[in-house]
């Protein structure tokens, strides 16, 4: 077996975009699925490339909302009770983390972090060539009440002082940009810096892509390691294949923490449920990007689709009563037209949404680097809904840790050991 060899455990756009790197650097890569890869937890995200999102999930005054939110049925955020000791201590560590030292210090490397996964997907649609619908029309954060423009307004002032462009709008102004809208807001906040992108079609192109470059892809659960002398010599399979492997780089999304208990790791993670639905586009529907505030729904134009999201539910994925919530899935729908009275989502409620679950850390902030207790274990998991945003930086950083090069970005705050 080769030196440079390296087994990949996911194949959702972290796993191929690290693929893409890794092969790039010279490593003969094979990427372990338990699906074929048609259709995963990136393939439904909004597809937005957000360097304006760079305060944290864990933030101050999250915790006060998340209660309120979790007395209505059709609220975006719910965590499912019960009683389980990695729950409890995941929400401990989040109210530690959601305080402003914790945001003052992640708000500067979550920003280079997303610029770093922007450009780089500016050189997959300029240079590789990639065709994945990505445009660079920025995005609107829609308000409809004073207390949400105060929060807004704090943010343009954030991102002004980080170097990013911002402005708050009148509702006048924001329908100037949005000419076909007939909006019910009080105005909206404008970050031109933004982007956004089709995801099923960038996973199909880079997996296409990765496929015609040599790397290797086998459709199998992983379930063990067989671990000798600090080192993993071979992955095991639901079947109870061995699988020898040199270097293993574990991007399993939600499922990472579970299956990395098998290898002496223990992770916070929780799993967050959301649900997605594409419309065809209108001559109505919107045309840049925009997320609705006080909703926390996600509106995104692409390609000839139109795609609307959100909710966020801890705790379904491992519940033997998970399914699909249609009191929240009636909300999204519901909320989106209290914002945009024009769009027709009534053919929406007889849709089947997609489903995909979010791998969420207490700090909001992902795991990224050299596992501990195992050398020849990597991971990068704990993205939350930014996995679509930074998908290639991620992909990028692995393959400078991997390699032992100096990292273009600060790795201190995503340290798998950190709570």
């Amino acid at each position: 077996m080769s030196k440079k060899t390296i087994h990949i455990i996911g194949g959702g756009v972290i796993g191929l975009c690290a693929a893409w790197y890794l092969q790039e650097e010279g490593y003969e890569v094979t990427v372990i699925d338990q699906s074929d890869l048609s259709n995963g937890t990136s393939h439904g995200n909004a597809g937005m490339i957000v360097p304006s999102h760079f305060i944290p999930l864990a933030a101050p005054g999250v915790i006060s909302k998340g209660i309120r939110w979790m007395f209505s049925a059709k609220s975006p955020f719910y965590i499912r009770p019960r009683l389980n000791n990695k729950l409890i201590q995941w929400l401990w560590q989040f109210y530690l983390s959601c305080n402003e030292n914790k945001v003052h210090n992640a708000a500067p490397v979550l920003l280079a972090f997303n610029q770093w996964s922007k450009f780089l997907y500016e050189t997959f649609a300029e240079e590789v060539g990639l065709d994945f619908s990505f445009e660079k029309k920025g995005l609107l954060m829609l308000f409809k009440t004073s207390k949400q423009q105060k929060e807004e307004a704090s943010m343009v002032k954030q991102s002004r002082q980080l170097g990013l462009s911002a402005n708050l709008l009148s509702k006048a102004e924001v329908e100037q940009l949005e000419q076909n809208a007939n909006l019910n807001i009080l105005g909206g906040a404008y970050f031109p810096d933004d982007a956004h992108l089709h995801p099923q079609q960038f996973i199909q192109q880079l997996l296409l892509r990765l496929k015609q470059t040599g790397v290797q892809f086998l459709q199998a659960k992983v379930v063990n390691f067989d671990i000798k002398d600090q080192q993993i010599k071979a992955i095991i399979d639901s079947n109870q294949q061995s699988i020898p492997t040199q270097q293993v780089l574990c991007t399993a999304g939600t499922w990472s923490a579970q299956l990395l208990e098998k290898a002496g790791i223990s992770m916070l993670l929780q799993d967050g449920k959301g649900y997605s639905f594409t419309l065809p586009l209108s001559s109505n529907s919107p045309r840049i990007p925009s997320i609705l505030a006080e909703a926390k729904v996600a509106i995104t134009p692409m390609h000839q689709q139109l795609r609307i999201g959100g909710t966020l539910e801890l705790g379904s994925l491992l519940s033997k009563k998970d399914k699909i919530n249609a009191l929240r899935l009636k909300g999204i729908l519901e909320r989106t037209t209290q914002y945009y009275p024009q769009l027709d989502v009534q053919p929406l409620y007889e849709q089947t949404p997609w489903v995909g679950y979010r791998p969420c850390t207490p700090d909001g902030m992902p795991y990224m680097g050299k596992a501990p207790k195992v050398q020849n274990l990597f991971i990068a998991t704990g993205h939350g809904m930014m996995g679509m945003s930074l998908g290639p930086a991620t992909g990028k950083l692995m393959r400078q840790i991997i390699s032992k090069q100096k990292t273009s970005i600060t790795t201190e705050l995503f340290k798998i050991d950190r709570f």
